[in-house]
Formats: structure tokens, sequence, C-alpha cells
């Protein structure tokens, strides 16, 4: 079906399936960043499928698609261990090698951090092919992890789907039509030898 953006009437393609059971869903457009709700279309015997757009508020998104059930974490992902600081001699970052955000580079300054298209994310990135909430990366003391957040256009490690992956420095992913390479570099104090 295709919604179209109340302030900026930008259109856009939204599969039916992705409503679940929910009858409505809360989206934000890219290019206004409008937050808006559309309605589950009902059919009756002969009737075309329609969209309903009711412009809402934009505050407490989270809450909202918390209560609906939307974009929460997987079960697997709820209670989530806390993970050791980064450690001080390492630092962490993703750059942006192709899509909408190309050539931007993101500092990790957590040991977690959240890739999506949501105001939420760690990471946010101009994609309409990624999800609010796509992936997640964890580093952990003696390596670094990308994990799928059941997204709907999955995360690849070297063109293959993963549901989580262990990647390295200099290397690359993709979520939607954005490639990122995880980059870990050598703090150096400045003292010399």
């Amino acid at each position: 079906m295709i919604v179209s953006c109340p302030s900026c009437k930008t259109k856009y393609q939204f599969e039916e399936s992705r409503f679940g059971d929910s009858t409505t869903k809360r989206l934000k457009c890219t290019k206004c960043e409008t937050a808006f709700e559309i309605s589950k279309p009902v059919l009756e015997a002969g009737e075309v499928s329609r969209t309903a757009v009711v412009p809402g508020k934009s505050a407490d998104l989270a809450a909202q698609k918390r209560e609906r059930g939307e974009d929460s974490m997987p079960s697997d992902q709820a209670a989530l261990p806390p993970l050791a600081a980064l450690p001080s001699t390492k630092r962490y970052s993703l750059a942006v090698i192709m899509g909408a955000n190309a050539g931007q580079i993101y500092t990790i300054s957590k040991p977690r951090i959240v890739l999506g298209r949501g105001t939420e994310s760690d990471v946010q990135l101009q994609d309409s092919e990624v999800s609010r909430r796509h992936a997640m990366i964890e580093i952990h003391v003696d390596e670094a992890r990308v994990s799928d957040l059941g997204s709907t256009n999955g995360t690849y490690v070297d063109g293959v789907r993963i549901q989580r992956a262990s990647i390295f420095s200099n290397q690359e992913f993709s979520l939607g039509t954005t490639t990122l390479m995880f980059i870990v570099t050598d703090v150096h104090d400045g003292t010399g030898d």
C-alpha cells in the first residue's frame, strides 16, 4: 500500500504485512521528519484498500511504540547483560562508505550501540530500507559482534545475511542500502618511547 506524509506529501511503499496484529503503525517521514500514524486498511467485499493517515504528536514515540509492541527488542535481547567498558587503548568507529550518510564517521563511545533509522538509535541512518532498530554492535574485550534486531531487510556481513556475526577492524557490513566499515585503531598516549 502507498502512504503519504501529511506534511510534505512524500509517498512511501508500506507492506501491509508489517502491521502484524496491530491496527495502526507510527511512521516518521525521512524527508521532513514529521511523525504520523497510519491505520491498517479494512477490506469488505469488493472494497479497494485505502490507508488512513492520522497526523499525531511526535512526543514520546518510544513509549507509544512499546505500548503497541512495535520495534521492541526480540525477547532474547530484552535483558542484556552489562558489558565491560571499552578499553582506553583502542578507539572504535563506524565509517559509512555507501548510502545516504556516505562519508560520515561515527565514534563508538560505549560497548553496545543500536543502528537504525529511528531517533532512538545510537547511530541514525537516513535509509528507508533500514528498520528503526535494525542492528546492534557489541564490543567485548576480545571481539566485536553485529546482531540483527529482527529487521525487515536484514543485516549482511560479506554478502551473507546474518543473525549474529563477529566483525573485525576494516570489515564491511550492510544494512538496507547502507554499507558501513567497522574500524579499530590504537590510541597512543603521546609520551613516546
